[in-house]
């Protein structure tokens, strides 16, 4: 049976508007492509040069530069618990160009704490993970205590003689912070806080005996420190001992107190949410090859991070969301306040 002319003609068109629809796609892609390729890409670490964030953002930097065919700049903006450099990244045209390097602390926590940081973690997603690492209760390295429960020891004693232990941490509402207050919550030692602009400065006064304790996540310089005996480490946040400090017990297992006192560090590259899927799916590719890269897996095992496989955009999103509920719960659990 021939089919009727009619018939052909209607399947012609429809495969014509198909392949327009198809060209005009491509026609509005087209602009996007050739305006990014022109365009530097640039990564906002909102911490000072040599915290943890800028370090792996440096490594990132040279594979997915390699991959997008793009220069990538680092960009540090320290400051105000790193709601300043986030706040640029959002401020930024949302064309995948600007994206921003961090932890939990920038994008969760610091606008629970902070009110003048004014987004929302919502405003942002993620393009990647780097993997978790835990953190170390790190001393002065002449503390006279040398365990955990001696260290409860000393800071009753010198609380009570209204001489309470400092603390070190970088920034109101930052994990360090929060991690800080809840172990003085749970054990029933007071503290005094002293904040800091990042990592490096916090780690040079627990050197300099110019505070008492911190929570320091374990890798870069402080991972030098506590392996050399410069800084003296009281337990880790971490579920089991960390295989580059294997003397280090957890401090859930150390008092019954601190049952389920187990927290970990992650870094993340995040960009506005409403980023063209273009341009999500191209940074997110790269991200992907630098995460198994050899080079990049061997650094982040060296400074205390195991990697991960890269995750679907999707799992990307789960994670993120369920972050922000974990971390919110725990500021309220604290008794976090914006100020």
């Amino acid at each position: 049976m021939s089919t009727p002319f009619s018939s052909v003609q209607t399947q012609q068109t429809r495969l014509s508007r198909r392949a327009c629809l198809v060209a005009a796609a491509a026609g509005m892609a087209a602009p996007w492509v050739r305006a990014q390729s022109g365009r530097h890409i640039t990564f906002i670490v909102p911490q000072p040069a040599g915290n943890p964030s800028d370090v792996f953002a440096r490594k990132l930097q040279t594979v997915m530069q390699r991959e997008l065919g793009q220069t990538i700049v680092i960009e540090n903006l320290p400051g105000a618990g790193g709601s300043i450099g986030v706040q640029r990244m959002l401020n930024a045209p949302a064309d995948g160009a600007t994206l921003v390097v961090a932890s939990q602390t920038e994008p969760i926590l610091t606008p629970l704490s902070l009110a003048s940081a004014r987004y929302k973690p919502e405003q942002m997603r993620t393009i990647g993970t780097l993997g978790r690492t835990s953190y170390v209760l790190a001393g002065r390295a002449d503390m006279p205590a040398t365990t955990h429960a001696q260290l409860l020891d000393m800071a009753r004693q010198a609380a009570a003689a209204g001489k309470p232990l400092t603390f070190g941490h970088i920034g109101q509402g930052s994990m360090i912070h929060l991690m800080g207050t809840q172990w003085a919550r749970l054990c029933g030692v007071p503290l005094v806080h002293v904040p800091y602009r990042g990592v490096p400065p916090v780690v040079q006064d627990l050197m300099g005996n110019q505070i008492d304790l911190s929570f320091v996540p374990l890798g870069g310089a402080a991972l030098n420190m506590l392996e050399t005996g410069k800084l003296r480490a009281f337990g880790s946040t971490a579920a089991k001992a960390p295989a580059l400090l294997p003397h280090v017990a957890p401090l859930s297992q150390q008092s019954a107190a601190l049952k389920g006192f187990e927290y970990t560090a992650w870094g993340a590259l995040l960009v506005a949410r409403h980023t063209p899927d273009a341009a999500v799916h191209r940074l997110h590719q790269a991200f992907g090859v630098a995460l198994r890269d050899t080079e990049v897996q061997s650094f982040l095992r060296a400074n205390g991070t195991e990697p991960q496989e890269p995750l679907s955009l999707a799992a990307l999103d789960h994670f993120y969301q369920s972050e922000i509920q974990i971390h919110q719960a725990l500021a309220r659990t604290v008794g976090v306040v914006p100020e």
